[in-house]
């Protein structure tokens, strides 16, 4: 079986960003102008067989902040970039509100991830 963790993470690397797991960020850290976290939201079979999964699916969720409003309007791009090309499959995203504490923008989207049990 992959470490879906480690997947996502080295896949959001490509991005040049800061990657962290969501809520990972101290609650009184000084954040970095842009950063991309990732949480998994949910896994669930998709096949069985012989009372065993033969399938799992994976849901991710993908957020990018940016005080830059420019990478927050191309976030769906940039991310889908990386992503798609490792094999996961895109959801769907949103604008995320204007976060004042901290200046930044922010864009969410969710990929879904198939894996097969050998």
């Amino acid at each position: 079986m992959i470490n879906i963790y480690e997947l996502t993470c080295s896949t959001l690397e490509q991005l040049g960003h800061d990657v962290r797991e969501q809520g990972s960020y101290a609650p009184n850290a000084k954040l970095p102008e842009s950063f991309v976290t990732y949480q998994v939201i949910d896994d669930s079979p998709a096949g069985h067989a012989d009372n065993k999964p033969t399938s799992l699916v994976w849901r991710i969720q993908v957020s990018l902040y940016s005080k830059r409003p420019a990478i927050k309007q191309g976030a769906s791009e940039t991310i889908k970039a990386v992503m798609l090309e490792t094999g996961f499959m895109r959801v769907g995203g949103r604008d995320l509100p204007f976060l004042e504490a901290t200046g930044h923008y922010g864009y969410t989207c969710d990929y879904r991830f198939y894996e097969m049990e050998e």
